[in-house]
C-alpha cells in the first residue's frame, strides 16, 4: 500500500489562487450532491423466468425507465411468493448481466415454481462516463497534470473571468472561414433575431468564441442549429459536433436536418436507449445512426473519414471509444454546438473542456426561463451557462414566436419575457378569437392503463369538445 501511495502525485493547494481553489471546490461538491440525489431504493414489477441451470433469474422490465443495469454499487432483492403455502419471502442477490430490456439476477436460492412479486434494487446507479470524466479532470488539475489558465481558456473564460483574459493568439492565426451569411439562402424563411443567432454561430473571432441564444418556447431553435449547419457546410466547414443533454432532443436535431435535406452526418446513440424501446424513434433517420457499440468496429475510423457533421449527446462524448478509436481524430471537435443547454449543470461541460483542445468555438443553445438544470430544485446555488453574468452580453434574443396563438404568447411575453417576445401575426388562430380555455373535468380520475396511465372523464370531454371544433 504504501508503495502505491508513494506514486499518487501530491496535491499542492498553495499552487492554486483562491479563484482556482473555488472552482474546483464547488465542481466536485456539485458533483457529489448530484450523486447523492439518485434514488438509493428502487422497487417495480418485471415479467420474469426461471433458469434452473444457472439460478439465474431473468428479469424483462416493461419499460425503459424501470431497466435495470450492471453496476457494482447495487444489489438486488426479490420477494418471492410461494403457491404451496402462500407464503412471503425475500431474497437477495446481484446482477449477474444486463443487456436491453432484460437483466440476470444472481439470487442465493431456487425459485422454479415459485412467484415473484416485486424486484427491488438497494444502491444508486454508477456513475456515466461523464460523471467519470468529470472526476478525472478535477483530479488532474489537483495534481497539476493539466494547467488550467495556461492550457484551458474555456474553462477560464467561463468559470474564472478576469480583465487579463485572452483567447490564445495562435487561434486567430489560424485560417479562418468567411461568417458571411444570406438568409435567402436558408432552407427555411428567418426572422432577423434568428438571422442574427445564425451569423454569430458562423463567426469564429475572438469576441464571438463564444455564443449563447436563448429562445422561449416557438421560436424555432432548432430550425436556427439546422440553418447554421447548412451554411458552415456550403462554407467547407467540418468538425461540428451538435450534442445535448437528452438523446430525445439530439434526435430532434438529426430530424431537422434531414428535413432541411442536410444528410452529411452521424447521429451516435446507446445500444442501451435505441434497441428495445426506441427503434421507432429512429426509422427515418436510422441509415444515419451508429450505435454504440458499432463505435468500437476497428473500420469506424474509414466510415467517417468524410463526416463533418456529428450529433451525440453530452454524456457519450466523454466516452473514451471516441479518443481510442481515432473518432475525434478524423471528425475532430472544432465548433461545438450545445441544445438545451440551460438544463445542463454548468460543472457538466468540464469533462468536454478538459478532453478535447481542439475546439475554437462554442454555441449554447436553449431558454433558463423554462427548464432548469436538473437538481437545482434540491441544491439552489446550481447554475446553467445562461446563469453566468459575464457571459450575459453576449446573449442572442430569439423575439418572435411561431406556437402559440398570439393571445397566448402576448402573456407569456409580459409575464416570463419581460416583453420582448412577439407573436408570429400570421398566426392561423387570429386576434380576435377566444384561444385559451380551461376545462374543468371534476370528476375525472387517473388509472392505471397498461405502461401509462389514463383519465377516462377527461377523454370524453376531449372528444365532446372535438365535435364542436
Amino acid at each position: 500500500m504504501e508503495d502505491r501511495l508513494a506514486k499518487v502525485p501530491v496535491v499542492h493547494t498553495t499552487n492554486f489562487t483562491d479563484e482556482v481553489l473555488s472552482f474546483l471546490a464547488k465542481s466536485t461538491q456539485d458533483s457529489f450532491r448530484l450523486d447523492q440525489m439518485k434514488p438509493t431504493v428502487q422497487t417495480h414489477k418485471f415479467n420474469t423466468t426461471w433458469n434452473d441451470q444457472k439460478n439465474h433469474l431473468k428479469a424483462t422490465a416493461d419499460r425503459y425507465q424501470n431497466v435495470i443495469r450492471k453496476s457494482g454499487n447495487q444489489t438486488v432483492r426479490v420477494t418471492v411468493e410461494d403457491p404451496s403455502t402462500a407464503g412471503k419471502y425475500k431474497l437477495q442477490g446481484t446482477v449477474a448481466n444486463a443487456m436491453g430490456s432484460g437483466a440476470n439476477l444472481a439470487l442465493s436460492g431456487n425459485l422454479g415454481g415459485k412467484m415473484i412479486g416485486t424486484i427491488t434494487t438497494i444502491g444508486r446507479d454508477g456513475p456515466t462516463a461523464a460523471d467519470s470524466a468529470r472526476t478525472i479532470a478535477i483530479l488532474q488539475f489537483l495534481q497539476g497534470k493539466k494547467k488550467i489558465k495556461q492550457e484551458n481558456p474555456w474553462i477560464e473564460r467561463i468559470w474564472l473571468m478576469s480583465d487579463e483574459f485572452k483567447w490564445p493568439e495562435v487561434w486567430s492565426a489560424e485560417p479562418q472561414i468567411s461568417s458571411r451569411f444570406n438568409p435567402k439562402s436558408a432552407s427555411r424563411p428567418l426572422n432577423s433575431s434568428q438571422t442574427s443567432a445564425v451569423e454569430h454561430m458562423l463567426s469564429q473571432t475572438n469576441d464571438t468564441r463564444i455564443t449563447l441564444i436563448q429562445g422561449p418556447p416557438g421560436t424555432g431553435k432548432t430550425t436556427v442549429i439546422a440553418s447554421f449547419v447548412q451554411a458552415a457546410l456550403r462554407r467547407g466547414q467540418n468538425g461540428i459536433w451538435l450534442v445535448a443533454q437528452s438523446n430525445v432532443a439530439v434526435k430532434n436535431i438529426a430530424e431537422k436536418l434531414a428535413d432541411f435535406g442536410i444528410l452529411d452526418w452521424k447521429l451516435f446513440v446507446s445500444n442501451d436507449f435505441i434497441e428495445f424501446w426506441h427503434e421507432h424513434l429512429y426509422t427515418d433517420i436510422r441509415s444515419n445512426v451508429i450505435l454504440g457499440d458499432e463505435l468500437l468496429d476497428p473500420g469506424i475510423v474509414k466510415d467517417l473519414t468524410n463526416c463533418r457533421v456529428i450529433l451525440c449527446t453530452l454524456s457519450m462524448l466523454s466516452k473514451r471509444a471516441l479518443r481510442d478509436r481515432g473518432i475525434t481524430r478524423v471528425v475532430p471537435l472544432s465548433t461545438l454546438v450545445v441544445d438545451e443547454a440551460s438544463q445542463i449543470e454548468l460543472g457538466g461541460y468540464i469533462p468536454v473542456f478538459n478532453l478535447f483542445t481542439s475546439i475554437r468555438k462554442v454555441c449554447f443553445i436553449g431558454d433558463d426561463k423554462q427548464l432548469p438544470p436538473y437538481g437545482q430544485e434540491d441544491i439552489q446555488d446550481l447554475k446553467s451557462v445562461f446563469e453566468v453574468e459575464h457571459l450575459h452580453s453576449d446573449t442572442i434574443f430569439l423575439d418572435t414566436q411561431y406556437r402559440m396563438p398570439p393571445q397566448v404568447g402576448d402573456f407569456i411575453s409580459q409575464a416570463i419575457y419581460d416583453g420582448k417576445l412577439q407573436s408570429n401575426e400570421f398566426h392561423q388562430v387570429t386576434t380576435d378569437s377566444m384561444a385559451c380555455y380551461f376545462v374543468d373535468v371534476s370528476l375525472g380520475q387517473e388509472e392505471s392503463f397498461g405502461t401509462s396511465w389514463k383519465n377516462a372523464e377527461e377523454c370524453k370531454a376531449v372528444l365532446q369538445i372535438a365535435t364542436i371544433l
